[in-house]
């Protein structure tokens, strides 16, 4: 059963993210979308042969919608957005950092959920962070008091996810 408003906050998050990202629409379980946004960055003296430097930069993110999140339920979402989109890191040279955005969307959020999305943080190094980094981070929005928590490695996804969910109620 999908609350009125969750609808319209998923909604208004998947077209914000339109711009910029490639969407794939999922229905597993609370999965509602896979988000992607691929970046390159190059520098060439003169002609393309001659590339002094290059970068890519990744970000996958899952976007989660439910009425009522629990332990079990952030333990779920939480392997499987990082158990997918860590299969789809390929680290190498030109490999800088790739970011899992676990986003979730729910009516209500319990205390303890609330807790350990607040204290979580995950990162890994790929042959010591010479062939790149990748951060699992968690945003996750809790319709029934209107609050996003967030763990520390997310502040930034925090207010683009605030400006969606302000934009709704002008």
């Amino acid at each position: 059963m999908c609350s009125e408003r969750r609808r319209d906050v998923v909604d208004r998050i998947l077209g914000s993210y339109s711009a910029y990202y490639d969407i794939e629409d999922v229905s597993e379980g609370n999965l509602v979308a896979r988000m992607e946004f691929h970046f390159r960055g190059e520098q060439y003296m003169l002609t393309r042969r001659v590339n002094l430097w290059s970068e890519e930069d990744h970000e996958y993110v899952y976007l989660f919608s439910g009425g009522s999140l629990d332990e079990a339920g952030l333990d779920a979402a939480l392997s499987l957005s990082l158990d997918d989109g860590r299969s789809r890191i390929v680290p190498g040279r030109d490999h800088r950092c790739s970011t899992v955005t676990t986003l979730l969307v729910y009516d209500s959020i319990d205390d303890s959920a609330a807790k350990r999305i607040k204290h979580h943080s995950h990162h890994e190094s790929f042959r010591l962070m010479l062939d790149g980094w990748m951060d699992h981070r968690v945003v996750a929005v809790d319709l029934s008091s209107d609050r996003i928590l967030s763990g520390r490695r997310a502040r930034d996804a925090v207010s683009t996810v605030r400006r969606i969910m302000d934009s709704g109620r002008r």
